[in-house]
């Protein structure tokens, strides 16, 4: 609606997981840089949590493309084991024309993963919302997975994603195999500024929307998280352009803020 009136490409602060949207800050770029030694040469699985909103979907999809490997992106893992294996094997080798045996299913996964292994690649399976998983099941059989070596190391590279939950939840037979163990945390107050600007350059703007006062407040009200910045962003400038304004300011911020809480609430 505002993009026309600030001569912008598309809207800045939609949300979005996709690489695209990437700002290399400094906290990320080093959360990258240790998840992708870890995957790359450590041979193990690794973890990246932190607090909802903090853009780890985002950091683990990047990951995925910046290894140059395919990648499966499981949303839902609080399954059993047993259909767990089913699922990934139809991920990695397409649908069974018939219900599988769980023996059938490991089989065709074991051969899926020793088929790309033998192109140089090791296929990427990220678990996201891993602080869902309660059997220990699960757990296990995503370990026994890394058992699968074709020429040494695990022929599958295993990411968890999650809430600091997961760290206490890991069983032992996978916290003692972890590559890395990354903590995203809030941007901090120069992040946050970078962060938005940073979206709207990308988005084509070429003049001011926020002013540094502006900024300062959103990193305040957002509480350095991405996903409240490009809520609170989003709104602030709606705002402003429904006022005619040709930049937000900290009380456009402010209103922005109570806005997003009553929302918040109402939800």
């Amino acid at each position: 609606m505002y993009e026309d009136h600030y001569g912008l490409r598309h809207r800045p602060f939609g949300e979005t997981v996709s690489p695209a949207a990437y700002v290399a800050l400094p906290s990320r770029d080093a959360s990258l840089r240790r998840l992708h030694y870890g995957l790359r040469h450590g041979h193990g699985p690794a973890v990246l949590f932190g607090p909802p909103g903090s853009g780890k979907t985002l950091i683990a999809r990047c990951l995925a493309a910046e290894l140059g490997v395919s990648a499966i992106h499981l949303t839902f893992p609080a399954l059993p084991g047993a259909e767990l294996l089913t699922l990934l094997a139809e991920e990695f080798g397409g649908p069974f024309t018939a219900t599988p045996t769980t023996a059938v299913a490991l089989r065709r996964l074991r051969d899926q993963l020793a088929a790309a292994v033998s192109t140089g690649h090791h296929p990427l399976l990220i678990v996201d919302e891993a602080q869902l998983i309660q059997d220990p099941a699960t757990f296990e059989t995503l370990r026994l997975l890394l058992n699968f070596a074709t020429t040494g190391p695990p022929d599958l590279a295993l990411l968890l994603v999650g809430t600091a939950d997961l760290i206490l939840q890991l069983p032992p037979g996978l916290a003692d195999r972890l590559t890395a163990r990354c903590l995203l945390g809030p941007f901090t107050e120069s992040e946050s500024s970078a962060y938005v600007l940073g979206r709207l350059a990308a988005a084509g703007a070429t003049t001011p929307l926020f002013t540094p006062e502006a900024l300062a407040a959103l990193h305040r009200a957002a509480d350095g998280l991405p996903r409240r910045l490009n809520h609170l962003a989003d709104l602030a400038l709606l705002i402003a352009y429904a006022e005619g304004a040709p930049q937000a300011d900290p009380r456009t911020i402010a209103i922005a803020a109570r806005e997003f809480h009553l929302d918040t609430v109402a939800a």
